[in-house]
């Protein structure tokens, strides 16, 4: 697949600068489409994703980071779980940060939720700061996994939570050869159809494919220093939350 924004490189030749310009444009250019499609493509399966991983941080959690913030979502979830929780939000889009502000306010959050424009890969934070920091379907987005992840290890206090969740292919061949199908034809169809943006949804599947495989992400979040990490296969394993603890 050809991006025709800032590369002409396939993906998975894509540099460190190309990735970060191409994903900020991509994501800064479906914000209008991002909540619809996200319903649709996962046939809601992503709000019930963001709920189990909220369900895993303490609801008595005082400080909560959700990275790669997006247009909310999670950050929302956090609040429904920690009713007295301060959440911050951080992503590199301002266009996704203007939605997710619109969003958290129409929930009522707004009055303990704030979101900042800023890098994942320099979390501006300091150390030992959040209860928990969580990223949803953002990692597979940044060029440094494992420097991203050492950032959240160093925001959350020792004893809290660094929770990954993301999408994979599942293991079971049948499904795999679904899912790949579906990724490959029926994404960027929609993305057209619904959206007018087949490209931006092409990027959704490469991006899958491209990324760790659920065990090479446990490896690395022990890489990055976290402890008693593990892995919750969700919807048949096209999704998986993984958990590690730090010390």
């Amino acid at each position: 697949m050809k991006i025709k924004y800032l590369s002409n490189k396939p993906l998975e030749q894509w540099d460190d600068r190309e990735r970060i310009e191409n994903v900020k444009y991509i994501f800064s250019n479906i914000v209008p489409y991002y909540d619809l499609m996200n319903r649709l493509l996962t046939v809601r399966r992503d709000v019930a994703w963001r709920r189990l991983t909220a369900k895993r941080i303490s609801p008595q959690a005082e400080y909560l980071l959700d990275v790669a913030s997006g247009t909310g979502d999670l950050t929302i979830e956090f609040a429904r779980r920690a009713k007295k929780a301060n959440i911050w939000g951080i992503d590199f889009s301002r266009r996704m940060l203007e939605r997710g502000v619109m969003k958290v306010r129409r929930y009522g959050f707004d009055n303990r939720t704030a979101y900042l424009e800023g890098d994942a890969l320099e979390l501006p934070f300091k150390d030992d700061m959040f209860d928990a920091a969580a990223m949803a379907f953002g990692l597979r987005n940044t060029p440094n996994k494992l420097q991203v992840l050492r950032e959240m290890r160093r925001v959350v206090k020792p004893g809290g939570e660094v929770l990954i969740l993301e999408m994979t292919f599942p293991r079971n061949l049948r499904l795999r050869r679904f899912f790949i199908w579906y990724f490959n034809h029926v994404i960027p169809l929609l993305g057209r159809i619904l959206a007018g943006n087949q490209a931006s949804y092409q990027y959704l599947p490469d991006s899958i494919q491209d990324f760790l495989q659920p065990e090479e992400l446990t490896k690395l979040m022990a890489e990055a220093g976290l402890t008693n990490i593990k892995e919750f296969p969700l919807t048949g394993g096209i999704t998986y939350l993984h958990e590690g603890i730090v010390v």
